[in-house]
């Protein structure tokens, strides 16, 4: 069997004859065979998700997860202080498991 470094991925792969020959005893399209995706229209891109789209794209300076608004904002400040909680807390839990208090009897 003959092998060739792929153009595309740049990994060996088997060369064309053969793999084209065993493609076609196994029943896969040509369209797959080709290399190109059959050609088809997409579906148009309803008007708020356009919108959406322009609104995250904006070169204004913040990051994609505070683009939406005041919503997004609210839920990184939550989410913020959910890690930091947790954070704290299992230092907390790894202070108390290593220094147990003492017994009383």
């Amino acid at each position: 069997m003959s092998y060739k470094l792929g153009v595309v991925a740049g990994r060996m792969c088997v060369a064309a004859s053969r793999q084209t020959a065993n493609a076609l005893r196994l029943g896969v399209p040509a369209a797959r065979l080709s290399g190109k995706a059959p050609s088809q229209g997409y579906a148009e891109v309803p008007k708020y998700l356009q919108q959406k789209m322009k609104l995250f794209q904006l070169p204004n300076g913040l990051p994609v997860h505070v683009k939406g608004g005041t919503i997004d904002k609210a839920l990184y400040i939550f989410t913020a202080i959910v890690c930091f909680v947790g954070f704290f807390e299992s230092l907390r839990v790894y202070y108390v498991l290593s220094y147990p208090s003492p017994k009383t009897e």
